[in-house]
Order: structure tokens, then C-alpha cells, then sequence
């Protein structure tokens, strides 16, 4: 199977924009790259390296198979995708609880982990 470098520049994209709500800049520096270079992968100018694939992948956990293949929709930008559609419908009182239970569910889950 060829590498689509133009998909995988549009993937990252979706990751910077969708999940992270980046500009090329602050993206570039959450990933040790330079805006330029994030924004050469992103046109699909040249194919990534195995190096920028890395660095991009372990700053934003995003799988290595989602970025090269598209195989699926990351679970993690699906996710993301719910907890804003979630947010964005709901009032201020809502948001207040959704606030409370997922400080209350780290909570226990730092506890667990703790031990």
C-alpha cells in the first residue's frame, strides 16, 4: 500500500485544527517542529519522516496508523469530537457538572493508579 502523502498532510491537519484548535505555530511547537515544516507536511509537499512522524504522533497520542493510513477514525478524535459537540449544547449549570464529575472521576482514577 503507497503512502498518500497529501492524505496524511490532511490528517494531520484534522488532528492540529480538531483536536488541538492550533495554529501551525503553537502545533509546531507542541511537536519540536517548525511552523514552516508543519505546514510543508500538512500541503503534502513532501512525505513525512519517520522522525516529524514520531515527534507529531508521542505530542498528540494520535496513532501512527491513523496519521500513514486513515485506518479508522482515531478514537481520539472521536471522542473529542463528542465532548465538544457536548459542550457546545450545553448551558453554563451543565457545564459546571460535567466540570464536577470528570474532577471527581480523575480523582479516583489518580488514586488507583497511585496504588
Amino acid at each position: 500500500m503507497a503512502l498518500d502523502k497529501v492524505m496524511i498532510g490532511a490528517r494531520i491537519r484534522k488532528v492540529r485544527e480538531e483536536i488541538f484548535e492550533e495554529s501551525r505555530e503553537k502545533f509546531g511547537s507542541r511537536c519540536n517542529l517548525t511552523e514552516r515544516h508543519i505546514g510543508q507536511v500538512e500541503r503534502g509537499d513532501f512525505l513525512i519522516s519517520l522522525s516529524s512522524l514520531d515527534m507529531i504522533a508521542s505530542a498528540t497520542g494520535v496513532d501512527v496508523d491513523y496519521i500513514l493510513y486513515g485506518k479508522g477514525e482515531n478514537n481520539k478524535l472521536q471522542i473529542t469530537e463528542n465532548m465538544h459537540n457536548i459542550i457546545d449544547r450545553s448551558d453554563k449549570e451543565e457545564l459546571k457538572m460535567y466540570y464536577k464529575c470528570l474532577c471527581t472521576i480523575r480523582s479516583y482514577v489518580n488514586k488507583k493508579i497511585e496504588r
